[in-house]
C-alpha cells in the first residue's frame, strides 16, 4: 500500500513548481517591452480607451433601436399594414441619416489627435462632438421616443418606449464630453512621446512642476 505522505509530498512539489513557473512568467512580462509601454502610457491609455469607446458606441447607435411602440395585443412584426410597422420601430440610422456613424468616426480621430498627439484643438473638437451628440440625443431623439405615430391612432392603449440605442448614444456622448473636457482642462502629457521613449528604453520627461530625477 502506497504511503499517503509520498503522494502529499509530490503534490507539494508540483504546487511549488507551478508557483515558481508563474513567478518566472510574471517577471518576464513585467520586464517586457509590452508592459513598459503600458506603464509609460498611464492616464493616456485610460483617456484613449474612453474616447475610442465613445466613438465606437456612437457608430453602433445607428444600428440599434432608438424607440419602439407596443400594444397589448400585437408586436411590431404582427402588423400587416406597412405604415404601422414603419411607425412601430425607429432604428438609429433612420433617425440620424447615418450621422452618428460619421460623428463616431470623428470622435475616434479626434481622440487619437488629442491623446496621442497632444493636440489641444483636437481635444476641443472631441468635446464639441460630444456636445453635438448629446444635443441630438436630448433635443431630437428624446421627444421622438414619446411619439406613438400611426399605432397611437389605431390603438388607444399603445405605449412608446426608449430603445437601447437611445441609452447607448446618451452614454457615448457623455463619455466624449468627459474625455474632451478633461484633456482641455488638465492638458495631460501626450501619449505619443511617452511611447517612443518607452520603446527606446528611456524615461518620459517629468510633468510640469515635477523635479527631474537625478
Amino acid at each position: 500500500m502506497a504511503d499517503p505522505r509520498t503522494g502529499l509530498g509530490k503534490a507539494r512539489e508540483t504546487a511549488r513548481n507551478a508557483s515558481s513557473d508563474i513567478r518566472r512568467r510574471l517577471g518576464v512580462f513585467l520586464s517586457s517591452d509590452a508592459f513598459r509601454l503600458v506603464r509609460a502610457g498611464g492616464l493616456g491609455w485610460v483617456l484613449a480607451g474612453i474616447g475610442f469607446a465613445a466613438g465606437l458606441l456612437l457608430v453602433i447607435t445607428d444600428f440599434l433601436h432608438i424607440s419602439y411602440v407596443t400594444t397589448i395585443t400585437a408586436s411590431c412584426s404582427d402588423f400587416a399594414d406597412p405604415k404601422l410597422r414603419d411607425s412601430c420601430l425607429t432604428i438609429g440610422h433612420e433617425s440620424h441619416h447615418w450621422g452618428f456613424v460619421v460623428l463616431g468616426l470623428f470622435v475616434m480621430v479626434m481622440t487619437f489627435g488629442a491623446v496621442v498627439g497632444g493636440s489641444r484643438p483636437a481635444a476641443v473638437a472631441l468635446l464639441v462632438a460630444g456636445v453635438v451628440g448629446l444635443g441630438i440625443t436630448l433635443l431630437h431623439d428624446l421627444p421622438n421616443t414619446a411619439k406613438k405615430g400611426e399605432i397611437g391612432v389605431a390603438f388607444a392603449r399603445a405605449k412608446a418606449h426608449k430603445g437601447a440605442g437611445f441609452w447607448v448614444e446618451l452614454v457615448a456622448s457623455a463619455l466624449a464630453i468627459g474625455a474632451g473636457a478633461f484633456i482641455v482642462v488638465r492638458r495631460p502629457e501626450p501619449l505619443g512621446p511617452k511611447l517612443r521613449l518607452a520603446r527606446g528604453g528611456g524615461e518620459a520627461a517629468p510633468e510640469a512642476g515635477e523635479p527631474a530625477s537625478a
